[in-house]
């Protein structure tokens, strides 16, 4: 383990988040909790220390994962240092007790690990004078109707990082809906605008923790949305329920498909060429699911780019386009998401009409 380094004196966010990065890359879990809490006693708001040095280092930890200079090992250590650094700060400067605003349950997704954006959120309703319930990461939906029946919050906030995750959070919605409670979405996994949110049918969106806080204090009791406007894809699109059964049924078959295309008589596939695949079959039965190529186009970009050994390669995704788009041929419109992204990646042509 390598030895802290000496706490930073500053109290300029972007100073403390670079500081802050030196730990994590060290994996020295002692000097970052020394950054934040030096910060905090150097004049540093809480708040300001979780969302603009926690929450904004991991974010470059991601991107730095994406472009393949820190492996999963690294992400995941920079992960677990920073949920033990949420923690000290809870310790260390306590949120107040609730103001009586009302109570808020705080969830991840059926299925989405990465709870510490949830965490995040929790520990900042805190300190917004809200009573929290954090219910951690890949609740399932069935397990969060049981909570909210039993002890009746007055908001859900459900978070993901992951779109393909979305056929779960029209699960949960449905499960609060039918007590009666309210749900603010949050997270990448809802579009940069909050679209996926109104298509799985939740009553808000907030694009980070202080825009909930923010949110929640103007009209504690939703609906959020500003306007009644009807999303693509919306909760009561059967075509798109039908069409992602399909996906998930299928998937295992779908993936030995496009592999079988990509490395042709290369043996056993690859754990990450296999986790690649599956991804490119969940994100397109998401965006199917919410009738939005938009979706899947924006992952078939991003998968194209990010370097893991043994993963897909960016010369493979057309073939494995292919390879979906002759087995799927059946199903309208997640064949439609696939030709126009075969179009726009190198592989077949976009048919007329």
């Amino acid at each position: 383990m390598t030895t802290a380094s000496p706490p930073t004196a500053s109290t300029d966010p972007g100073t403390l988040r670079e500081a802050y990065l030196e730990r994590l890359a060290a994996a020295d879990e002692p000097g970052a909790v020394a950054v934040a809490l030096e910060a905090i006693d150097a004049g540093v708001d809480p708040e300001t220390v979780l969302l603009d040095v926690v929450a904004g280092a991991q974010r470059e930890v991601g991107d730095r994962w994406a472009a393949g200079e820190w492996t999963v090992v690294q992400e995941h250590v920079a992960t677990h240092i920073s949920e033990r650094v949420v923690a000290a700060v809870a310790v260390h400067s306590p949120a107040p007790a609730p103001t009586g605003v009302g109570t808020v349950a705080v969830a991840c997704l059926d299925g989405e690990w990465h709870g510490l954006p949830a965490r995040l959120l929790a520990e900042v309703l805190a300190r917004h004078g809200w009573a929290v319930e954090f219910l951690g990461a890949s609740v399932p939906a069935a397990q969060l109707a049981t909570h909210v029946h039993r002890v009746g919050p007055d908001v859900v906030a459900i978070s993901s990082s992951l779109p393909s995750r979305l056929p779960a959070a029209r699960r949960m919605v449905e499960a609060c809906a039918a007590t009666g409670t309210p749900v603010l979405a949050g997270g990448p996994a809802f579009g940069a605008d909050g679209r996926w949110a109104r298509a799985v049918g939740a009553d808000g969106w907030a694009p980070d923790a202080r825009a909930a806080a923010a949110v929640l204090a103007a009209h504690p009791d939703g609906p959020w949305f500003a306007d009644e406007a009807v999303a693509p894809g919306t909760p009561g699109d059967r075509a798109g329920r039908e069409e992602q059964a399909v996906l998930h049924a299928r998937r295992a078959e779908l993936v030995a498909l496009a592999a079988a295309a990509v490395r042709p008589g290369a043996g056993e596939v690859s754990e990450e060429l296999a986790d690649d695949l599956g991804h490119l079959v969940d994100f397109l039965a998401a965006a199917v699911f919410v009738d939005d190529p938009a979706l899947f186009d924006g992952f078939v970009q991003w998968v194209g780019t990010v370097t893991i050994p043994a993963g897909l390669r960016t010369n493979e995704v057309a073939p494995a386009l292919d390879a979906l788009a002759a087995a799927l041929a059946d199903s309208p419109r997640t064949a439609r998401f696939l030709r126009g992204a075969q179009g726009a990646h190198g592989g077949l042509p976009t048919p007329v009409g």
